[in-house]
């Protein structure tokens, strides 16, 4: 260690400052622990914009500037809490849920989208605030009663700036008209290319998280349609007792719907959306929704991408458990109905018929 800030005392801050802008995240944070000087450079927040940039194209647009900037150590605390994925730790989520759900507001939040094809950032998009579709322009009365039957509505995000969006192929060197006539090598080639970020950020706390899972979790071709593929991503988040939610899990879903065309020789994105659903399937309604995404802001963290996968799975496995118990309580609940009406008919016959 000795030898260490001996041979860094050598160097000039300016020089020491150039070293540390090449370095990513994490080691640049390992290299703050070393010792004083270097901590020091490492608080410079235009490190970590010039980082948040490269990774989340989002952060350097316009209207994101003021919305993470707006505390002293801004962007370190976003590169901190956005970088490692939501993990679907079973800590009591009762526990750790700071603020009441009175207080949470569609207007409290930011949305960071991008999307990346190889490596390489196609659309991104910020959003400031939650949309949940009730400006009409009314009273204050009626607004209010809008608000409050939105909340009630099952929830989901719809950013209108990323739909539509077409990506030419051959941009990146890749191109999607190669893979002709097999559903499945398309399918591989959206999974190991395509990777989406879905940043929360609560902008009066500063607390961010990632609600993607990075990499897809599924890929399906709908088979009905001309070309048109799903793409899912998202986490488990481990919900409060008091929300009622079946085993206490909530998934954050994100869909991503989109269309390769041969002939055209593009992608296009014509939908991505975010929801939340428990794991009976059914959607979680808008006043709920808004306390999950806050409590996936205080979840525990990872870079184990297969641990979050795991996850995913699980939650997927009480899912068609819980899928198969009502079917099977449906089939139980149509042959009692079938027996019920088989008694009354023979009872009716017997009583119709002679002595």
């Amino acid at each position: 260690m000795e030898h260490l800030q001996c041979d860094l005392k050598c160097l000039s801050r300016d020089i020491l400052a150039d070293i540390m802008a090449r370095l990513d995240g994490s080691t640049l944070a390992s290299a703050a622990c070393t010792c004083s000087d270097l901590r020091g450079i490492a608080r410079n927040q235009r490190l970590w914009k010039q980082l948040c940039n490269s990774t989340w194209p989002s952060t350097a647009l316009d209207e994101a500037q003021h919305l993470i900037s707006s505390s002293t150590d801004g962007f370190r605390r976003f590169y901190a809490d956005s970088y490692p994925l939501i993990s679907n730790d079973h800590k009591d989520a009762n526990n750790y849920f700071p603020i009441q759900p009175t207080l949470i507001s569609p207007s409290n939040f930011a949305l960071f989208i991008d999307v990346y094809y190889r490596e390489k950032c196609i659309t991104s998009s910020v959003l400031d605030g939650i949309p949940m579709e009730t400006d009409f322009g009314q009273d204050d009365d009626t607004t209010t009663g809008l608000m409050s039957w939105v909340l009630n509505c099952p929830f989901k995000v719809v950013p209108s700036d990323i739909n539509d969006e077409d990506i030419e192929d051959g941009d990146d060197g890749h191109d999607f008209v190669s893979l002709v006539g097999k559903a499945d090598d398309r399918c591989n080639e959206l999974k190991e290319g395509i990777r989406l970020s879905w940043v929360l950020l609560d902008k009066k706390r500063g607390k961010a998280g990632n609600l993607s899972s990075w990499k897809p979790l599924s890929v399906k071709k709908i088979w009905a349609s001309n070309g048109d593929y799903i793409i899912h991503f998202g986490c488990i988040i481990p919900v409060q007792e008091s929300l009622q939610l079946p085993h206490n899990l909530a998934k954050c879903l994100i869909v991503a719907r989109c269309n390769i065309e041969e002939k055209r020789g593009y992608l296009r994105w014509k939908e991505v959306s975010m929801h939340i659903e428990d794991t009976s399937g059914a959607y979680v309604n808008g006043g709920k929704s808004l306390i999950i995404l806050n409590q996936a802001l205080y979840c525990s963290r990872s870079n184990n991408r297969h641990a979050v996968e795991k996850g995913y799975i699980q939650f997927e496995g009480r899912k068609q458990e819980i899928i198969r118990k009502k079917k099977l309580e449906e089939t139980l609940a149509d042959w009692l109905c079938i027996s019920f009406e088989v008694v009354i008919l023979l009872i009716l016959g017997y009583r119709i018929l002679p002595i």
